[in-house]
């Protein structure tokens, strides 16, 4: 059996699963962002052992939310919760669970998990994007991991879209992430709510006096309202212009795309196909493929799974 642990900036999930990709046991805990990195290690190697304690684990794989060293087996840091700095987490779990564990960031994870076991299976090159509260994504070149020189390469929600656009938490201004993150379309829908509250009114109307969040939009736009659809179509332009150069420079026979924002389903992904095409080169556009994440919000579970067996 192995152990996969996904960790995320307010939550942490865990499974037991069977190096097929079958998983036999999940638990997932909701974390406070004010704690500091020791007791969520503390409350992961309670809960692992808990989840682990009537079987035998062969291995363990980690999908950590923020930058990894690779190479090092390191944490690099979090801009989530404190503490995590230059943090040896595999080997801590090592010396607690006593088996070998391995760790990636959790976008380079779920790349894996879906070409090993979901929408890339059948795939040599694939690009994962994980849409949320931030954008991350994880590109897989001849079914390998591509980190590039210094380990770091993927970094695809911080590619500049617009000049001069929103700031971005990289610091720099207009990054994919800053546009269509799904803090970032919740932003711009509220936005759009106050400039033209006369067009807005079904959005707000969805929203029934809750605030105003990605699902608002597209719920919204799938019953049909026109404004809520031109939007909807506004932030395709832009991650398709993203999405565009990915395929345009990589090439991959897919691109997969999970996170809560895929959710949306056919009102987002009709217009997406239909923009990024438009951007692409005309060599590349009758090779575009772009589908949800088939294991949802399992894919760095088990992307956790198919990194353990590297061990």
């Amino acid at each position: 059996m192995i152990l996969a642990i996904d960790i995320g900036g307010s939550q942490f999930a865990l499974a037991l699963a069977t190096p097929d990709g079958r998983i036999i046991k999940h638990i997932q805990h909701q974390t406070d962002r004010a704690d500091h990195a020791d007791k969520r290690i503390d409350r992961i190697l309670a809960a692992s052992k808990t989840l682990t304690s009537q079987s035998s684990v062969s291995a363990c794989g980690i999908g950590f939310g923020g930058p990894v060293n690779f190479g090092t087996q390191r944490i690099v840091n979090s801009t989530h919760v404190s503490g995590w700095d230059d943090c040896p987490l595999p080997e801590i779990v090592e010396q607690h669970l006593g088996v070998p564990a391995i760790i990636d960031n959790d976008a380079n994870v779920g790349a894996l998990g879906e070409f090993t076991f979901g929408a890339g299976q059948n795939s040599r090159h694939i690009i994962y994007y994980t849409i949320s509260t931030g954008i991350g994504a994880g590109i897989i070149i001849n079914g390998e991991i591509y980190r590039g020189g210094n380990g770091y390469a993927g970094e695809l929600g911080h590619v500049p879209i617009l000049r001069d656009g929103p700031q971005c938490g990289c610091g720099n201004r207009g990054c994919l992430e800053a546009l269509c993150s799904g803090t970032a379309i919740a932003r711009r829908a509220k936005t759009a709510t106050k400039k033209h509250p006369r067009k807005s009114i079904a959005i707000t109307r969805t929203a029934n006096n809750n605030p105003i969040t990605a699902k608002t939009l597209f719920d919204t736009a799938r019953s049909g309202d026109p404004y809520a659809r031109a939007l909807v179509d506004e932030i395709c332009t832009d991650l398709g212009q993203g999405l565009a150069m990915a395929v345009n420079a990589f090439a991959p026979d897919i691109i997969v795309i999970g996170g809560g924002v895929s959710n949306a389903g056919r009102i987002l992904f009709e217009p997406l196909r239909r923009e990024t095409r438009q951007f692409l080169m005309p060599i590349h556009r009758p090779h575009l493929r772009i589908a949800p994440a088939k294991l949802k919000n399992r894919s760095v579970l088990l992307g956790a799974v198919a990194l353990a067996k590297q061990l």
